[in-house]
């Protein structure tokens, strides 16, 4: 199963990332994932020895944030 994301046009992700993958995936780094998870703003679970970031809770969480504000004066 896969997660549409609402802003990527045809591009699928998995239904969950590890956080190794987690720079290239989401473009953030490790420690600030688990900073994220510490602060209960996404979730993620162990699959063995693997951590890994539920993709559903990583969207809500970038679809929560506010929009940049223009530089220009």
């Amino acid at each position: 199963m896969t997660v549409q994301p609402e802003n990527t046009g045809s591009s699928t992700l998995p239904l969950m990332v590890s956080v190794s993958d987690a720079p290239k995936v989401f473009g953030m780094s490790r420690s600030h994932a688990y900073r994220l998870k510490e602060q209960g703003l996404i979730e993620m679970v162990k699959m063995g020895r693997a951590t890994m970031i539920k993709t559903e809770s990583m969207l809500s969480y970038i679809n929560s944030l506010p929009p940049a504000k223009s530089s220009n004066p």
